[in-house]
């Protein structure tokens, strides 16, 4: 990973001009700061200050692809080593979903526990060398994707159910992504309420509709 590296000149363009040549490429491929515009002091004379500026070069998309899939294949092979991996990296996080026949269901695990764990491995590895760049979400057979449509569907239902029953609804116990996906999809809806019930990292969603949660502070007002 390029670090940041000073260049001044006596003006930023000129500043810029040595950053290309350090580098060797072109402008457009740097990511630059200034520090400094410069100055040309009394009559050009006195109190001449250079223009300061911090430059590094750009992450090549086509660069990071390459290393992500790297990374990604070396972890998964005593897996599925006959695995296609493909990379969004303009997605944010960057989306990394893995194909595979016949061992897609080993690489995701029970509730999805081994693509969360080489997900950990994998962001690990690449933030070493791109510490700068979004998080790399993993997935297989696009298997995150579904489980999240699949949860915000539940979210919509249970908040349906808690207005029309009148009473709270909860979720099964859940990780702390899947909960945010819940308070998010249900956010807008003004006429429930939810929180995260339990201890531990799994923790329930709990949906309280809002004449409920209104009527049982009034109680707790009065007692």
């Amino acid at each position: 990973m390029e670090e940041f590296v000073e260049f001044t000149g006596r003006d930023v363009d000129e500043a810029i001009s040595k950053a290309c040549d350090y580098f060797q490429t072109a402008r457009e491929n740097l990511e630059i700061e200034i520090i400094s515009g410069g100055s040309s002091g009394i009559f050009g004379l006195v109190g001449l200050k250079k223009a300061k500026i911090k430059a590094k070069k750009r992450t090549n998309p086509i660069e990071l692809s390459s290393k992500i899939k790297e990374v990604v294949f070396n972890l998964i092979k005593p897996i599925a080593p006959l695995a296609e991996i493909e990379v969004d990296v303009e997605a944010d996080p960057i989306y990394v979903n893995i194909e595979e026949e016949k061992n897609i269901g080993i690489l995701i695990g029970k509730e999805g526990q081994t693509i969360a764990a080489i997900q950990y491995l994998a962001n690990r590895i690449i933030a070493k060398q791109y510490p700068d760049i979004s998080r790399v979400q993993l997935d297989a057979a696009n298997y995150k994707q579904k489980q999240n449509e699949k949860i915000k569907k539940t979210a919509l239902y249970l908040a349906q159910k808690a207005k029309q029953m009148g009473k709270a609804m909860k979720t099964q116990p859940l990780t702390s992504y899947h909960r945010r996906l819940i308070h998010l999809a249900l956010q807008k809806d003004r006429a429930i309420q939810t929180k995260s019930l339990g201890e531990g990292p799994l923790k329930r969603v709990l949906i309280v509709p809002k004449k409920l949660s209104n009527k049982n502070n009034n109680l707790s007002q009065t007692n």
